[in-house]
């Protein structure tokens, strides 16, 4: 298939596909190892929804990889960037002061945040 998308967007689209695809796997079937503090029926609902969330956004990003569509594409991007930004505050924020809180911040930041942001934009231009 002829494509006229960035490798860089592909390479961190399948970055991005390959931690989905761990977590919702480690939702689903052990969610003990990633969430050790969590136990309970209650909980366990919480896990299964975030096990969703992920196996949906799998699902968007194979479909994006698959149809290499600029449009698709810049919409997987930034469902990715929306849900990034808020485990870059929720993840620091629940950890135990003392415990890379900052350095938490900063790999969602400039290891996801700013390259989707940067993919958005690149892909929006193809788009118009």
């Amino acid at each position: 298939m002829q494509t006229n998308i960035p490798l860089w967007i592909n390479l961190l689209q399948i970055v991005i596909l390959i931690i989905l695809s761990r977590q919702a796997f480690n939702c689903y079937f052990s969610s003990e190892k990633i969430y050790p503090e969590i136990t309970g029926t209650p909980a366990r609902k919480v896990v299964y929804v975030l096990a969703g969330r992920n196996t949906v956004m799998v699902v968007i990003s194979l479909l994006a990889l698959v149809w290499q569509n600029p449009a698709f594409l810049c919409f997987a991007f930034l469902m990715h960037g929306l849900r990034e930004s808020q485990d870059m505050f929720i993840i620091p924020l629940t950890n135990p002061p003392g415990n890379g809180r900052v350095k938490i911040f900063f790999v969602f930041l400039f290891v996801f945040v700013v390259p989707e942001i940067l993919a958005v934009v690149t892909l929006y231009k193809m788009i118009g």
